[in-house]
């Protein structure tokens, strides 16, 4: 996916009468199948940016192109629909529902596909070592299982662009260098376009370029 964002600012209002400032007119373009990492000190804006990459919350001002397309034409629908066929997304926290398997977890943005995805799960899930767990909950599995497992989930429909906020934070640094390979790896296979928010600087050195950000501004 082709991203091109054009000077957006996000403000938000933390008390009535008091505006704070998320982003700072930001200008980014990133190429199709480009991996780009974002660093900076907490408060920087970098969650702030990928939620409205993502399409989750919307600008207060300025532009954002999605393959040529500007976002601010898009209705509720068509965003939701974006967020589900062309995005997939994974944060630090995997969000897997306890009630459901691994196999079930994966299935539910194609839930209605289930007889015609389930092979194509089963070959992911081999691919990230999880098929002898798919049966499992996601108690019964460690905590690299329930990441990759939420990788799986955001792989699934096929998405051109790939959004992570901090997806090994909680994991340790064996378990997080094997989630990061298979996330580097399959962006790779499938030509997808990443945007990974991290402070981990060896992290982002696997990205093809490094965006810095501070106080809601890029200054490298």
């Amino acid at each position: 996916m082709e991203i091109k964002v054009q000077n957006i600012s996000k403000n938000f209002f933390i008390a009535k009468n008091v505006e704070t400032k998320a982003l700072r007119e930001v200008s980014l373009d990133i190429k199709p199948g480009e991996t780009v990492a974002v660093m900076g000190p907490s408060g920087a804006g970098k969650s702030t940016l990928l939620h409205i990459l993502g399409l989750m919350d919307k600008q207060t001002s300025g532009r954002i192109f999605l393959n040529g397309k500007d976002a601010a034409d898009f209705s509720d629908n068509e965003c939701a629909k974006i967020r589900k066929e062309k995005i997939g997304f994974l944060f630090q926290m995997h969000y897997l529902l306890p009630d459901f398997t691994v196999f079930e977890n994966v299935l539910i943005p194609v839930w209605e596909q289930k007889s015609k995805k389930t092979p194509e799960i089963h070959n992911l899930l081999q691919q990230l070592g999880l098929f002898e767990r798919r049966e499992h909950f996601p108690s019964e599995i460690s905590g690299g299982e329930q990441q990759r497992a939420a990788l799986a989930r955001a792989l699934i429909n096929g998405p051109e662009l790939l959004l992570c906020d901090e997806p090994t934070g909680d994991l340790d640094r064996e378990t997080g260098q094997l989630v990061e390979d298979l996330i580097f790896g399959e962006c790779k296979k499938r030509n997808l376009t990443l945007v990974l928010v991290t402070h981990n600087p060896e992290l982002a050195q696997k990205a093809d370029r490094i965006v810095r950000m501070k106080d809601g501004r890029i200054i490298q």
